[in-house]
């Protein structure tokens, strides 16, 4: 594999990551706490982690197409890093936002305590892939 073809790789995991974390809770859950799902999601910051899933299979679209250069690779990195940004912040403020208590009353998963941060971790995973293809090709 040539050295600008990793971070790419990276950030197709990394966005895959995202989305399986995304999932996760709908495939672990069941009865009551898998209903409480939709306001630990849907009931704050600007949008939930669910809405935003569709970044990162934007993202995956746009490190192939960079990766197997389809389209420039210079545009791969800027745009990923501008949608991994995004991203982040969205993540970081809905994380933010969701009360303890909510998460608390979804059941008794305590995973699920730690899950808004995984969530926000993969989010900066796409960036740091982001940064990281752009200075492999020598933009930063």
């Amino acid at each position: 594999m040539r050295a600008q073809q990793r971070p790419p790789t990276a950030g197709i995991v990394a966005c895959l990551c995202y989305l399986l974390a995304v999932v996760a809770p709908y495939l672990l859950l069941e009865g009551p706490a898998a209903a409480g799902l939709e306001t630990y999601y849907g009931g704050y910051g600007i949008a939930g982690p669910q809405f935003l899933a569709a970044l990162p299979l934007v993202g995956i679209v746009l490190f192939a197409a960079g990766r197997q250069a389809r389209t420039r690779p210079d545009y791969a990195a800027g745009l990923t890093l501008v949608l991994g940004t995004v991203l982040t912040l969205l993540v970081l403020a809905w994380a933010l936002a969701v009360p303890a208590d909510v998460v608390a009353s979804i059941g008794e998963a305590t995973w699920l305590e730690y899950h808004r941060w995984l969530l926000a971790v993969c989010a900066a995973a796409v960036v740091a892939a982001s940064a990281w293809y752009a200075r492999v090709l020598g933009l930063v």
